[in-house]
């Protein structure tokens, strides 16, 4: 039976039970639903949602059976953990069966190429190009080339088409090079440092004993002399010294410190994938310890040797920044293949090296560089595929995320990314949503047609760059401008609550600093939006006052006043004048008064702060820095009636429900420390993602901009009369001002 049929024959099973992993009398009745792409657990009274995709889905496993039945328990690759029991054996068995064949056998049928995503993002992919970065960082130059060797990835197909080599080097010496390097990976630059050090990136030499190659001595001299500053160079090996000398017996090791003059020889010791995933799934199984003691909690912990993992490659990366920086020498980092170990140190040291880095757009180059384009595994490490090797997984992109994430918690100011932006880093590299963390290369995506045929997680990053910026970041402070040298002591790191535990609520803080800023700051920008149309009114109401301008109460008071704008007398045309004439003559020796009235109102400009309180309709107008046609009064039909002041007034709300009170959205879906929750600028509540709309603009706020918006809002706004009117007038003052401008 094939997962189709599995599928067709078990779409749902009922009266399941959730455990609360917790408190085992805790538990929720329901029925869990499989779709193609979701397992759902829902309960009947429609309290509570939960959805798990396919593809997060790590290990199935069947547990022994109860008084109540046969418990599943499912654990995903994003740290959900949950334990359903099923009352019938053979509904587990069969659920069970048909879980473990939902990875696919191959990439043609990973998610991405199925996801529909909503209509705000589109199938649109911004180009990344490589020289680009390079030309940032001043390359090339003097000492450094592009060479298109690789352009159609014969040399090394891991290898992005284009990669910089000093200019003295020839293509012998890269031929060579490759050829002695394992998996082709020659030494390649990667960052550039504005004193001229640089760090250069390959794989292990197929060494041997004693095996040697002149082509790669020379490269590495030639990359030793792009530096002027310095006489020697690192060779940095992010392996522990023991698993370098053992490669040797499989011809393959570590340079030979006699063959290879001018070089300091560093070993960092890292661990293999092989011990990390072991470490990490010894982190999980201490968070699902069941009422544990504070000292079996914390000896759990500290078994898993997690942190000391995080500690060994923050501390080489640091190492290599401040080679860089200090003594103002070149680098040359590598490990086995170069695309793990590398990868981490390479990238965490370049963002210790440059504060671009830690912006979101320059933190997404680096990845593009490091982790895409230079070939990280990301199949074979998360997982995607059923054909690959469960020894090749591997949480290396995972601690790559929790070491920046360190960085954070000690320089709170200096990136412009939040927590919640890495957290969706990680959980995406293993969800398949996005074609960007498919395949083991870039030649693996360009075969397989992701930007044709997928969405692009960095589309999805831009169209909700607000919820992934960090409140705390402040451009113009020393930390986001300079060069970061951590010490890092044991005690400086902390365990992960919020990656790890971020779907066991009663652990985690009611509301973090993060989060209760970003709430602020979208409180703030909201009400302050709102005062301003207020300001603006407050003063067209005050004009009407003073001048004797009844305020309309209706839309039938304005068409009033759009026929006594328009002179209806007759006029004769025997007295030799010309008809323009004859108009001219009488609108001067008869203006309308609501014309009157009009152009004085039109001459009072908004302003950006407060009711000035000398406020006089004699005053010299100000000069507006920005008019915005939908809500300026430009026209009768934009006069503010008393029902469209109403209006305005009624679609904003003043008071926001605080973050910490809902557990879950109007929606049944729980909230997790990843999962941002949003105010409906309308009503004020509490919604997740999938419940609010972004796509709408509030008449009671006095910018152009889209505001969210919970989807009963949304609905109950639009069927407005009013709004309906208010819009049409709009997009009819629009198209005029057009027709006047062509």
């Amino acid at each position: 039976m094939d997962l189709a049929d599995s599928l067709a024959s078990l779409r749902s099973v009922e009266n399941v039970r959730l455990i609360d992993r917790f408190n085992n009398r805790q538990q929720i009745i329901g029925t869990i639903f499989l779709t193609s792409t979701h397992l759902i657990f829902v309960d009947p009274e429609g309290k509570r949602e939960t959805w798990i995709l396919h593809s997060l889905i790590s290990t199935v496993d069947r547990l022994p059976i109860t008084q109540l039945g046969s418990p599943l328990r499912i654990r995903t690759k994003h740290f959900f953990s949950a334990d359903f029991i099923i009352p019938k054996e053979r509904d587990c068995s069969d659920l069970h069966a048909t879980l473990s064949q939902l990875k696919p056998d191959s990439y043609e049928k990973l998610y991405c190429f199925l996801y529909q995503a909503p209509n705000y993002l589109e199938k649109v992919w911004d180009p990344f190009l490589l020289a680009t970065e390079y030309m940032r960082m001043g390359v090339p130059n003097l000492e450094w080339k592009v060479e298109d060797n690789n352009s159609n990835f014969e040399m090394c197909d891991t290898y992005p088409p284009l990669i910089y080599v000093p200019t003295s080097t020839t293509k012998s010496m890269l031929l060579g090079s490759s050829k002695f390097r394992s998996r082709g990976r020659l030494p390649i630059l990667t960052y550039l440092h504005p004193n001229g050090a640089s760090i250069t990136r390959c794989s292990q030499p197929l060494s041997g004993f004693s095996a040697r190659c002149l082509e790669d001595e020379q490269l590495l001299q030639c990359i030793l002399k792009t530096n002027s500053q310095s006489n020697t160079m690192y060779i940095i090996d992010t392996r522990p010294r023991i698993n370098a000398v053992a490669n040797r017996a499989a011809g393959k090791g570590y340079e030979n410190e006699v063959n290879y003059s001018n070089m300091q020889f560093k070993f960092c010791p890292i661990e293999n994938i092989h011990i990390m995933r072991s470490s990490l799934n010894k982190v999980l199984d201490a968070c699902e310890l069941k009422d544990p003691s504070m000292n079996q909690y914390l000896n759990s912990l500290d078994n898993t040797s997690w942190l000391q993992h995080i500690k060994a490659v923050l501390e080489a990366a640091i190492f290599i920044a401040r080679a860089i920086d200090v003594e103002k020498k070149n680098v040359l980092v590598h490990c086995s293949d170069g695309w793990d170990r590398t990868a981490q140190c390479c990238s965490l040291s370049s963002l210790l090296l440059s504060p671009y880095y830690r912006s979101i757009h320059g933190f997404r180059m680096l990845i593009e560089k490091e982790w895409f384009s230079f070939g990280h595994k990301f199949s074979d490490r998360c997982g995607h595929i059923r054909t690959s090797d469960n020894k090749e997984q591997s949480p290396v992109f995972l601690q790559f995320i929790e070491g920046v994430w360190q960085l954070t918690q000690l320089y709170p100011t200096a990136f412009e990314f939040n927590e919640r932006f890495l957290m969706s880093l990680h959980d995406h590299s293993h969800s398949c949503q996005y074609g960007n963390f498919i395949g083991n290369c870039e030649k693996d995506r360009l075969d397989l047609g992701v930007k044709d045929r997928t969405y692009s997680y960095w589309n999805y990053v831009l169209q909700n760059v607000n919820d992934f910026r960090n409140p705390l970041f402040r451009p113009q402070s020393s930390y986001a401008s300079e060069v970061l040298l951590p010490t890092i002591f044991p005690q400086t790191l902390k365990f992960w609550l919020n990656m790890y535990h971020r779907f066991d609520s009663g652990l985690l803080p009611k509301e973090n600093t993060a989060n209760t800023l970003t709430h602020l700051v979208d409180h703030t920008i909201a009400l302050s939006d709102h005062a301003r149309l207020l300001e603006k009114r407050i003063r067209e109401l005050r004009f009407s006052l003073e001048n004797g301008v009844t305020t309309p109460t209706s839309n039938e008071d304005i068409n009033e006043l759009q026929e006594n704008q328009n002179p209806t007398s007759s006029i004769e045309h025997d007295s030799g004048s010309s008809e323009n004439e004859l108009n001219q003559t009488t609108a001067e020796s008869n203006p309308p008064k609501s014309n009157q009235h009009l152009q004085l109102l039109n001459s009072l400009s908004d302003v950006e702060s407060g009711i000035s309180s000398d406020y006089s309709p004699k005053m010299k107008p100000f000069s507006p820095s920005f008019i915005l046609p939908h809500q300026s009064s430009l026209e009768i039909n934009d006069i503010p009636t008393i029902e469209r002041i109403a209006f305005e007034l009624n679609s904003i709300a003043v008071d926001w429900r605080t973050y910490h009170a809902p557990l879950h959205c109007a929606c049944s879906s729980p909230f997790d420390s990843a999962q941002r929750k949003y105010n409906c600028w309308r009503c004020g509540e509490n919604f997740c993602i999938r419940c609010i709309e972004h796509g709408i603009r509030l008449p009671g706020l006095y910018s152009t901009n889209f505001a969210p918006v919970c989807k009963t809002c949304v609905r109950s706004i639009k069927t407005s009369p009013l709004y309906i009117d208010i819009t049409a007038s709009a997009i009819s003052n629009n198209r005029n001002k057009s027709n006047i401008n062509d």
